[in-house]
């Protein structure tokens, strides 16, 4: 029984110092952050307005980046714009292709997604349906 109790003891200490050694999930040296696109030294600025008789939801998404520690993620910015609104974005990227950032307008999920240029402005524009329901739409600039 004592003999038992000495092998756990010497296998409780043991197993952090080896854990240290050889864990396969801690990284040894922080990675670089790496944009999948360009990157703007100066904000580039642009508005979505709101044209639509009821207020709209949506979001504006950046390329994907690397973070330091190795996660692949993008910014994000959500908004909701009552009639007649409009709200200002800037953004230094990283950039689609075209110096482009994703619109996503949504209800409970997506209804429309385009990739805009980030200058001007990009019009929201709904109608209710005669048969319920709504449809709304940007006009992006490509």
């Amino acid at each position: 029984m004592v003999r038992f109790l000495f092998m756990i003891v010497i296998l409780c200490l043991s197993a952090p110092a080896m854990a240290q050694l050889e864990s396969p999930f801690l990284p040894t040296t922080p990675t670089v952050p790496r944009a999948f696109g360009a990157i703007s030294s100066t904000p580039q600025c642009f508005n979505v307005v709101n044209t639509a008789p009821y207020t709209v939801y949506g979001s504006i998404h950046s390329n994907f980046f690397v973070r330091p520690d190795g996660i692949k993620t993008r910014h994000k910015s959500n908004f909701r714009l009552a009639p007649d609104d409009y709200n200002e974005f800037c953004t230094t990227g990283p950039f689609y292709d075209g110096n482009k950032v994703e619109l996503v307008l949504r209800s409970l999920v997506p209804i429309f997604t385009c990739k805009t240029i980030a200058t001007g402005n990009i019009i929201v524009q709904g109608r209710r349906l005669p048969e319920g329901g709504t449809e709304t739409k940007a006009l992006c600039i490509q």
